[in-house]
Parts: C-alpha cells; structure tokens; sequence
C-alpha cells in the first residue's frame, strides 16, 4: 500500500512537539550515547503510519529498518519499527512517532474488525469511512481507513453528489426534488448521484427518479432488507447505501440484510493502538 505523505508534513507533526531542541536529553547530554529504539504493539493491530514514524527518525538522522507496513497485522509484542542513532535525536522523535502509530493503528484496527463484520454477513459489502475524522488528520485518517481494508466514502464536498433532505426540503419536498433529479444528471453525466432518505416510500420515490445511489439514514437492518428489495425492483443496479449508527457490532446484520455499502464514522472514534517504546544502548 502506498501513500504518499510530504516531508513539509512530518516536519511539521515533529515541530508540534519539538519546537526548539529537546531540553531533557540535551540536559542529560544524551547526545553521546550510541541507542536503538524499538515499537512494538501490547496487542495485536493492523498497522498503520509505520512509513510515517519511519520518517521522522530519517529526518533527524537516524538509521531504520520498518519491519511492518501499513495495512499488515503485527501480533502482540512484534516489532513494527526499529531506528538506531545517538539516543538524543531519537528521544527527540519518540513521541511523535508514538502518536502516529498509535492513533492510526487504531482507526485501521477498527475499520479491519468493521470490514470483517460486514464481510461475514455478505461478502462484497464495502465498508467506507465519512469525513467525519478529525480535523487536520485527513491523510493520514484516509490512510488508515485504506489500511483496514476500508474506503472514503466521500473525498470532500467537490468529487461527489449526495443530496440530502436538508437539500432537498428547500426546494419544497423529495417530490420536487425527483421532478428536478434528471435535470440533475444530465449536468453531471459522469458522476453517480446519490440521494438519501429516511422512509421506504421516498426510497421508492428516489430510485424511479433515476437516483443511482439510496442511501439509508437510521432504518433498522430489517427496514434495510425491505426497502433494498423495494428499491432493486425499481432498478436492479441501484447501490443501497446504510447509514447511521453502523458500528462494529451491527454491521454483519447490515450487510446480511442486503446494504451493498455501510457508510460510518465508528472507526475514527475510540482508544488508541498501544505501543510498547524500548530504547536501549547499542
């Protein structure tokens, strides 16, 4: 898997936490002593920002060896990354690398179990990630969601169309908006457009209208199954999109009830990876 993160980048992810030099060790005049640092997990996680944190120690001059890419699974207490150089520049990326590791792995891991879930209740459900990651973590939070074997669900506001009811009720209803829905397509021929509602009705209403993608905001998995069978009569090719609320734990039923995409935030929100850090004289 290759991403592509610029150096400007792991600059300045190491000058948030390293503004000047690193007072401690400089006090200590760690600077002479020959180390090596290792990261390894306390439990068992898909990897990711290990090319990342390998990164900050080539900036600083260190010497490394990744031994796990992002998207592999590394057992507990397995060594993900090791760099080698004087103990002050690494105790000077330590953290830093740490933070990366840690918080990314962790999304990855939970968008693995999430993908898994989903792919036991059927087996081309995709699971993509929403834009709600936190602010200023986009790449790497899309990183990470690849990782786990997951996809965005939408870039940014520019590559997509999905309408909502808050679109939608300004212009007088969903029966305005399917009257409106080809005009719609034929000014963007190459994009599918996709439209989400909140009942089976509309749903209905939506596919006759041409929409090519339903999404499903809040229905229960049965609901789901329903208006996915309601839907594909109405066009077989249509993708039937779950929304809201879709986790970890509910996802194999979603997919089981026939969603072809489970559209969910859940893998950005929750504790981070565990890293062991050992730093020891070589």
């Amino acid at each position: 898997m290759h991403f592509a993160t610029n150096l400007s980048e792991i600059e300045a992810l190491l000058k948030e936490d390293v503004p000047y030099f690193d007072l401690t060790s400089s006090l200590l005049e760690l600077d002479t002593l020959n180390v090596e640092i290792l990261f390894s997990p306390r439990n068992p996680v898909t990897v990711c920002g290990s090319e990342e944190a390998e990164k900050v120690f080539k900036l600083l001059g260190a010497e490394t060896n990744m031994l796990k890419q992002s998207g592999e699974t590394a057992k507990a207490d397995e060594i993900v990354l090791k760099a080698q150089g004087k103990a002050e520049p690494l105790h000077t990326g330590w953290k830093t690398s740490q933070n990366i590791l840690e918080h990314f792995s962790g999304i990855a891991t939970r968008t693995r179990a999430m993908v898994d879930s989903a792919r036991r209740g059927r087996k081309d459900t995709e699971v993509c990630g929403t834009r709600k990651h936190l602010p200023g973590t986009k790449s790497l939070s899309l990183k990470a969601l690849r990782s786990g074997g997951g996809y965005p669900h939408r870039l940014g506001l520019s590559d997509s169309v999905l309408i909502f009811s808050n679109h939608y009720n300004l212009l007088g209803g969903i029966e305005t908006l399917c009257r409106q829905l080809p005009a719609v397509k034929a000014r963007c021929p190459e994009k599918k457009v996709s439209v989400e509602i909140e009942s089976l009705a509309h749903a209905v209403m939506a596919a006759g209208a041409g929409a090519d993608i339903i999404q499903l905001d809040k229905l229960s998995p049965g609901l789901v199954e329903e208006t996915s069978k309601q839907v594909k009569k109405v066009n077989r090719d249509i993708i039937v999109a779950a929304a809201g609320g879709i986790n970890g734990n509910n996802a194999e039923a979603y997919a089981a009830a026939g969603a072809d995409v489970l559209v969910s935030s859940w893998m950005y929100v929750g504790k981070p990876a565990d890293y062991k850090v050992t730093i020891r004289k070589i």
